[in-house]
């Protein structure tokens, strides 16, 4: 059984995606001022919620860096402030956004920059590449 105190849940809410706190409640059982998690439960939550591994995210931006480089040298047209804002307002509504840092916690990218590469799309298929 992992015990976590409720103030330290939410405290650490405001740096977790939409929902976080509340996924969190209805998996285990509130008892005083804490929460009892089963370590299944808890090993589900940290996957559900977990941003990828730092070398994941890395390979990504670089890969994306790449692609973005291409397309440019192929004279594709990068893409624009309407369409940025596009992306951007998908990704502000969804529940993989954390809102502290502005960051998708399923791909890990940082939201503002990635909505401006043409060639990325969102891991959940909520937006294409253009």
């Amino acid at each position: 059984m992992i015990i976590i105190p409720l103030s330290r849940l939410e405290s650490a809410a405001t740096t977790k995606p939409q929902g976080y706190y509340e996924s969190c409640l209805a998996a285990g059982t509130v008892v005083g001022e804490n929460l009892e998690l089963s370590e299944r439960a808890f090993a589900e939550l940290r996957a559900r919620f977990a941003p990828p591994p730092a070398v994941s995210q890395l390979r990504s931006f670089v890969g994306a860096v790449a692609a973005e480089c291409g397309s440019a040298l192929a004279g594709e047209q990068p893409v624009n402030n309407s369409q940025k804002a596009g992306r951007t307002e998908i990704c502000e509504a969804c529940e993989f956004f954390t809102i502290s840092d502005r960051r998708c916690s399923k791909c890990g990218c940082w939201i503002d920059a990635k909505a401006g590469f043409r060639t990325q799309d969102c891991p959940v298929a909520k937006w294409p590449p253009l």
